[in-house]
Parts: structure tokens; sequence; C-alpha cells
């Protein structure tokens, strides 16, 4: 049964200060609000591991995603305990192509940084070979500043509105294989500022942002299936595997109402066919017509990844809602890191 509108927002308390409770165990479950902190600092017990195993299993990214009527855009900076990577691609939507895709390896300790914070007082930055990626929100401001530059004349400049958004989903999930991880998810942030690439540019203003800071100690091997949209009125974050459920929710009007298990139906030889995402309390059932894609496999030897990011548009009911046209991605991905 779908959650009433009135009461989604009641069925989630405040976020805590952190994902470790004072007995060292894992805060699982779901939250409105930033943490004030993600680190796993005072795990106990079976949770508690070596510094080793931990640098090995520790992950931590900063995505950003805009989306607009003509253009569609992401950067991303990931820590991945031993190495860092990064990307930004801008994705023409008349056109139906990626005007760039720039993707970058990091060195650890040198060309990166992955903030512990998901609220105020983050700070994402990554520099090196070419490429500029800060996402910043200073303490006191309700303003993230998403900053970007690379090859080929790109470069972003967006402030993006947390003040103006709907609330902040937390969650915090068991991982089999590695320990637990803990999610926000931030949409319909509204958005000012300008994309250039090639020379061309494109005024953000209007726009609507969602962003995914994730901090945990994940499995070796983790694959997801996920999908993502954001507009002025409509959000919406699911994802099959991982995490599971405890993170899929949807927004309307600025009230969270958390979605329960999901369903992804997409053919794997072509992503670019239409998807079924459904969940099966019936509060979400959309078609996903993508317009194009982001690919990116990766074989480092000791660490492999297999992506692929469709961009288009979601169509269908969510939460009695009729959904038209509303922009957004989904996205297959599996890694062995």
């Amino acid at each position: 049964m779908a959650v009433p509108v009135e009461k989604a927002t009641a069925l989630l308390p405040p976020a805590p200060e952190s994902p470790v409770d004072a007995r060292g165990e894992p805060r699982f479950g779901a939250w409105l609000g930033n943490m004030k902190t993600s680190r796993w600092e005072g795990l106990q017990g079976r949770h508690a591991r070596g510094r080793i195993w931990r640098m090995l299993h520790a992950k931590r990214w900063h995505y950003v995603a805009i989306a607009g009527p003509e253009v569609a855009l992401a950067c991303v900076v990931v820590d991945v305990g031993w190495a860092a990577s990064a990307f930004a691609y801008v994705f023409d939507r008349n056109e139906r192509r990626l005007l760039c895709d720039h993707s970058f390896m990091g060195v650890q300790g040198l060309t990166h940084r992955v903030a512990f914070e998901a609220g105020e007082g983050s700070r994402t930055v990554f520099r090196g070979l070419g490429a500029r990626i800060r996402i910043e929100r200073p303490r006191g401001s309700p303003i993230w500043h998403v900053q970007a530059a690379g090859p080929g004349g790109f470069v972003l400049d967006a402030s993006l509105d947390a003040a103006a958004a709907a609330p902040t989903l937390c969650a915090v999930a068991p991982i089999e294989g590695g320990v637990a991880n803990a999610t926000h998810k931030t949409v319909c942030l509204p958005v000012r500022g300008e994309a250039q690439v090639s020379g061309r540019r494109f005024p953000l203003d209007g726009c609507s942002a969602s962003m995914d800071h994730t901090s945990g100690l994940l499995a070796r091997e983790t694959s997801w299936r996920w999908a993502s949209a954001s507009s002025a009125r409509i959000g919406l974050n699911l994802v099959e595997g991982f995490n599971g459920p405890v993170e899929n929710a949807v927004w309307i009007d600025g009230q969270v109402h958390p979605a329960g298990e999901a369903t992804f139906e997409y053919d794997e030889k072509d992503a670019l066919k239409p998807w079924r995402i459904r969940t099966r309390n019936g509060m979400v059932d959309l078609t996903f017509a993508p317009e194009g894609a982001r690919r990116e496999d990766k074989d480092l030897v000791v660490a492999q990844s297999w992506y692929v990011q469709p961009i288009g548009t979601f169509s269908g009911t969510i939460q009695g809602v009729e959904v038209k046209d509303l922009v957004g991605v989904t996205e297959d991905h599996e890694a062995r890191w």
C-alpha cells in the first residue's frame, strides 16, 4: 500500500550525527536531513576491521546531476580507498548526443578529496590531468557551489540552493561482504549558472539538480541498478541491489515518501531500449525512455568496472500522480574494487 502524503514525513525522524552509535554499531535505517559526518569511526565488535581491510574497502563518492529542457550533465569524484577517479559529461537533449565525456584517474593523497560531510562544511575536489571538479557548501550557507573544467573548452559554474530543495534522505544499509553504507540523496535543488563546451553556452537557470553523497565500507564486488530524477516538483531515487529498499524514495511537492523494494526491467544487450521501473507496493510505475547514454568500462587488473548510464525521461505514475517527461538517468553498474 502506498504511503499517504500527510504521513510520509512523519515516518522518518531527523538524521543522527553519525552512522555509528554509542555501542559501536552501524545505525541502520532511514532519516531526514544530513548527518554531521559519515565517517565510520568507532565501529566495535564484528563490525571493526583492520587498517588494511578498511583502506581496501572504504569507498566514497560525491555526485551531482543537473537537468533541464536542453541539457543534462553530471560530475562525480570517487575515492576507492587506494586510488580515485572522476568524470564529467554534458549531454545535448536536442541533438541526443554527448558533447563532452571526460574521465580521469587520480592518485591517493595527491589529486582529490571526497568530503565526509554531506551538508554544510562539505568540500569535495579533484585536480589533475587537465581536470578540475569542486563540489562545496560553506558552513552557514545553503548554497552548493559546483565548478568543473576539462578538455575541449568544458566549463561548469553552478549554484544549487539547498534551502529551496526537498528534504534530504539519509539512509544506512548493511552490506553483504562488507560492513555498511551511508548515503545522502538530495533532489529538487534549484540551479543557477552556466555550462560551456566546445564554444557553446548552456544557461542552467531554472534547471533542477540532484546530489548523491555516499560513504561506505563495501564488498569487493558491488553491483546495482539505479534510477534518479529531479524537477522543481518531483524527485526520484530507486535502487535494485546494493543498499536495497532503505534508500528508495520519491519526493512530491517537498514531501518525501519511502518507496520500498524496486524492480528494474530492461534489455541488458541494448540499454537504449525502454526500461520499466516499479515498486512492489505499487507506489511507482514508470517507463524510462533513453535519449542517449554514457558508458565506461575499466580494467585496471586489480579493479574492474562496467557501467552504463542512459539519460532520458520517465513517464507513468508516482504515488498516484501522473508523471510525464521527467528528466533523469538510469544506471547499471558492476564493480570489482
